[in-house]
């Protein structure tokens, strides 16, 4: 294995592995959500909101849609790639419940 290729599972960690992404996706995948219901949920101050949500989107898991200009409104939704992390956090559950 060459030094620059990274196990799969490590990838995934690295993409997803803060608590707070964590958090945030766990509210995402009831329902997409704008900011202020996300800041109410997760508890996280804005900044680390801001920032968790801009890393989620750049990875690929979350997009973020603009749905009104007056007032300015957004709501963040799981992309497919996001989605497919439901199945993974419900194992995650049973697992720790053993």
């Amino acid at each position: 294995m060459k030094s620059d290729e990274v196990c799969p599972v490590i990838k995934a960690i690295r993409l997803i592995g803060s608590e707070n992404k964590l958090i945030v996706l766990y509210y995402l995948f009831d329902e997409g959500k704008g900011f202020n219901e996300l800041i109410r949920l997760t508890k996280l101050n804005s900044k680390t909101l801001s920032k968790t949500l801009k890393d989620l989107e750049e990875s690929g898991i979350v997009y973020r849609k603009v749905i009104g200009d007056r007032p300015f409104r957004v709501k963040y939704e799981l992309t497919d790639k996001g989605v497919k992390l439901k199945g993974i956090f419900e194992e995650l559950r049973k697992w720790i419940s053993d």
